[in-house]
């Protein structure tokens, strides 16, 4: 499961910059990139966890 998590993350945080450059004020851009730092978070926690 924090494998998934942590691809679901990357996804998340590409997709927010993609956002980002596409149009400069645009909320749900920021809003990928925040829930992607947090996938992070969650995802390094369950590794920490799991081991």
């Amino acid at each position: 499961m924090p494998y998934l998590m942590l691809i679901l993350g990357v996804l998340m945080l590409v997709a927010g910059f993609e956002r980002i450059q596409r149009d400069r004020k645009e909320f749900w851009g920021y809003m990928f990139v925040v829930i992607s730092l947090f996938v992070f978070f969650v995802s390094a926690q369950g590794f920490i966890v799991n081991t």
